[in-house]
């Protein structure tokens, strides 16, 4: 820029036009703004390209998390759903004495679970907090994200210790009272036959655990339905937003 203005101080000097000069000085001032203006413009523009790259891995990475987090509420959700067969099934059986259907190991096992084990993935979430939350652009989307793993599954997960509380408890009894169901190899799977099934069924204690874990399997059954809407609201706003982009 110094040279350029010497050239013209000198040109007008020995020419004495001062005007024509001023105006060629003027021109090649302002052509070198231009440019600069321009290369900052180019240079912005890539950078918010490259931002925008990011904020759409990032929502991609959320949506898989979401996808996730869905199948495993709805499988346990139906997976309640079946204990609670078991569980009416062993109640009835334990309040009445006896009971017209066939029980299985599967019934003896499952009347006993609560449905309080759910663990829900974190890994989407944490990689936007890893880059920041302004990465989306979006304000409203990115109040409903934090929201949901913020406030949604941080209760969820406070409320699951209620279940994980009393595991203890009936793993003793299970334990004492209950031997593993074997498959004709020797092998264990799912279900427990009890040792002895007059003294189980009159045990006021297993029939006081049957009905713990009957209210926990409706508590649950409700939480994660609630649970289950945020995570679909979420999703199908992040879907929306990346069908924009």
């Amino acid at each position: 820029m110094i040279p350029i203005f010497r050239k013209i101080r000198k040109k007008v000097a020995d020419d004495n036009k001062p005007l024509k000069y001023l105006r060629y000085g003027i021109g090649e001032i302002l052509l070198v703004v231009i440019g600069i203006l321009i290369a900052l413009s180019i240079n912005n523009w890539n950078e918010w390209q490259q931002q925008r790259e990011k904020e759409t891995n990032i929502l991609y990475d959320l949506k898989e998390n979401l996808e996730s987090n869905i199948q495993l509420l709805e499988k346990e959700i139906k997976g309640i759903k079946r204990r609670n067969r078991s569980g009416e099934l062993i109640y009835q059986l334990v309040k009445n004495g006896n009971t017209n259907e066939l029980i299985t190991p599967e019934d003896w096992h499952g009347a006993l679970l609560n449905g309080g084990n759910l663990i829900l993935s974190q890994e989407g979430y944490e990689s936007l907090k890893n880059t920041g939350f302004d990465i989306i652009m979006n304000a409203d989307l990115k109040k409903e994200i934090i929201f949901l793993f913020e406030n949604v599954h941080l209760k969820l997960l406070s409320q699951l210790q209620w279940g994980s509380s009393v595991k203890a408890t009936y793993d003793k009894f299970i334990h004492e009272h209950f031997y593993v169901n074997n498959d004709e190899e020797g092998n264990p799977i799912f279900g427990m036959i009890p040792r002895d099934y007059k003294k189980v069924i009159k045990n006021h204690y297993y029939f006081g655990l049957i009905d713990v874990s009957r209210g926990q399997r409706s508590f649950y059954t409700e939480l994660y339905a609630k649970v289950l809407k945020h995570n679909q609201r979420v999703l199908q706003l992040i879907k929306d937003e990346l069908d924009e982009s």
